[in-house]
C-alpha cells in the first residue's frame, strides 16, 4: 500500500484566512453590538434606549434596522430626533453594509409613533474597509 501526501504550496495564507474573517464577520451580533456602543444606560444615559435602535432580522449579507422616528433624551424635556438609528447604520456602513431602503411606518400617535424600518445589505464577496 503506497500513500500519497502532496502538499499544496500557499504562497499567501491572507487569503485564505480572509475567508474565516469573512464567516466570523457573518455571525456578529449586532443587537449587542449597539446595546454595548449605542443603548446601554452608561452610554445613553437612559434605562430604555433600547426601545428606539433594535434589529428586527438579521443574516450574514442582509440586516433589518428599527427605530422610533423621536425619542427621549436624558436632561431633555419633550422628544429629539433619534439619533441613535443613524450611529447603528453608521457602524453597520464601517463594516461593507449599504441602505437598500427606508421605510415609515405609523401614525404619529404616542401608541403608534413614527417608526423607521432601514434595510441594508451587503455584497456576498464584500470585505470590510477596516481590512
Amino acid at each position: 500500500m503506497v500513500i500519497i501526501v502532496y502538499i499544496l504550496p500557499f504562497t499567501d495564507f491572507s487569503k485564505v484566512f480572509s475567508q474565516f474573517d469573512q464567516i466570523n464577520r457573518g455571525r456578529t451580533n449586532f443587537t449587542q453590538l449597539f446595546d454595548d456602543e449605542l443603548t446601554s444606560k452608561e452610554v445613553c444615559g437612559l434605562d430604555f434606549c433600547s426601545l428606539y435602535l433594535s434589529v428586527e432580522y438579521q443574516s450574514p449579507y442582509t440586516i433589518v434596522l428599527e427605530g422610533k422616528l423621536l425619542r427621549l433624551a436624558e436632561d431633555t424635556i419633550g422628544y429629539i430626533t433619534n439619533d441613535l438609528i443613524w450611529k447603528g447604520v453608521d457602524m453597520l456602513k464601517e463594516v461593507g453594509y449599504i441602505i437598500d431602503s427606508v421605510q415609515l411606518s405609523g401614525f404619529g400617535t404616542e401608541t403608534n409613533p413614527y417608526t423607521y424600518h432601514i434595510i441594508m445589505s451587503r455584497a456576498v464577496n464584500s470585505t470590510s474597509v477596516t481590512e
